[in-house]
């Protein structure tokens, strides 16, 4: 088992038996907030955990998040040197 795998399993665990599991459709909606928070510089992690925990269960879920990530980042860059 891949460490990140294993990361995984560990985070679906614990998010498990705290009753954080997110649904993908509740992900999503969180999620544009999560990558504005992260874009600017903020802890995402500690004030949406759920959907950090959602993220690592899920690698599809993970991979939207990458790219909205990029397209927040890129409108910030844009944004900023106007």
């Amino acid at each position: 088992m891949k460490r990140t795998e294993f990361g995984r399993l560990i985070d679906t665990i614990f998010a498990a038996k705290a009753g954080e599991e997110l649904s993908c459709s509740d992900y999503f909606e969180r999620l544009p907030r999560y990558a504005e928070l992260e874009a600017a510089g903020e802890d995402a992690a500690a004030q949406l955990p759920d959907v950090r925990h959602h993220m690592h269960q899920c690698p599809e879920c993970e991979e939207v998040y990458l790219g909205l990530l990029e397209v927040v980042r890129a409108e910030k860059n844009f944004d900023a040197s106007r």
